[in-house]
């Protein structure tokens, strides 16, 4: 597996020719790890592969995901009741990482959950018999790309 990644990164590599010059040909999904420079090649065009590799490694979550990143949560505080707030998210505001590692996931006694909706994926990390929600939302282009994070805990 990690000489066909090495394959890929090499010919990526070659196809770019070095140069870092963004291409408008590129499709967004792949923007976000070059612009970078981050030099993280796609883990895998298989969503759980994927999945796996974005929980458990950091740099992949900084390659493949966009900025800025739509974040929503509830204002628990605001009255007379809790209401969405919407943000975008990018330099010191993106704190990674975004996603608990599968080790933390356990840990915490996180339950993981997918569900697709016109190709895109929803992950939900949720502990049972608590309000902890989250949810994050991954777009396919070149890779997965983590687009949206949606936090429905109060």
């Amino acid at each position: 597996m990690k000489r066909i990644q090495s394959v890929l990164l090499l010919s990526a590599l070659f196809a770019l020719g070095g140069c870092e010059v963004e291409s408008k040909s590129q499709p967004a999904a792949v923007k976000p790890a070059l612009a970078q420079g981050a030099g993280v090649a796609c883990p895998s065009q298989d969503f759980d592969a994927f999945l796996v590799a974005f929980m458990d490694d950091p740099a992949v979550q900084k390659a493949f995901t966009k900025r800025p990143l739509q974040s929503e949560t509830v204002d628990a505080d605001a009255m007379p009741e809790p209401k969405p707030v919407t943000a975008l998210l990018d330099g010191e505001k993106l704190e990674f990482p975004l996603m608990p590692s599968t080790a933390r996931q356990k840990q915490d006694g996180l339950a993981l959950s997918q569900s697709e909706s016109n190709g895109d994926k929803e992950v939900m990390l949720a502990k049972p018999d608590t309000d902890y929600q989250l949810s994050y939302f991954f777009r396919k282009g070149d890779c997965w790309t983590l687009y949206r994070m949606r936090d429905d805990s109060l």
